[in-house]
């Protein structure tokens, strides 16, 4: 099984909808991957309201509680998707790993956070869009 660990800052917005997307869409065509989803600074207890709200209008329930990176192994993780290129740069930092910096798949997408429900469609239906292509070619 190919385990791939989406990170985002805080773990509250982005790696959770791009979580919980990739595993519905994984699920429903039969693949053989698991996604996990940390923050690099997580802050708080639960995923952001809007983004649950969001996923809850496109059929997909969450209960998740954020997750740093240092909490975890990385080790465990085939590849490792980030949102931006400058959290790519804060781990292989901070990690002072080249081996890492391979597993790193950079997605760019920017952050909806406070940009109202439009831009949390969005950033969602740009994840649908990458991990569909991502699982099934």
């Amino acid at each position: 099984m190919k385990n791939i660990l989406i990170v985002c800052t805080a773990n509250k917005t982005r790696s959770v909808m791009a979580m919980e997307a990739a595993n519905r869409i994984a699920a429903k065509s039969g693949a053989d991957c698991r996604f996990s989803s940390a923050g690099i600074a997580v802050m708080g207890s639960r995923a952001d309201n809007t983004a649950k709200k969001i996923l809850s209008e496109a059929g997909i329930e969450t209960a998740h509680t954020p997750v740093s990176v240092s909490d975890l192994d990385l080790s465990v993780f085939d590849e490792i998707h980030v949102m931006t290129e400058r959290q790519k740069t804060a781990l292989c930092s901070y990690y002072n790993s080249e081996e890492l910096e391979d597993k790193i798949r950079v997605l760019d997408i920017e952050d909806p956070y406070g940009k109202g429900e439009t831009a949390y469609n969005d950033c969602l239906d740009r994840f649908k869009e990458i991990y569909e292509k991502y699982i099934n070619g």
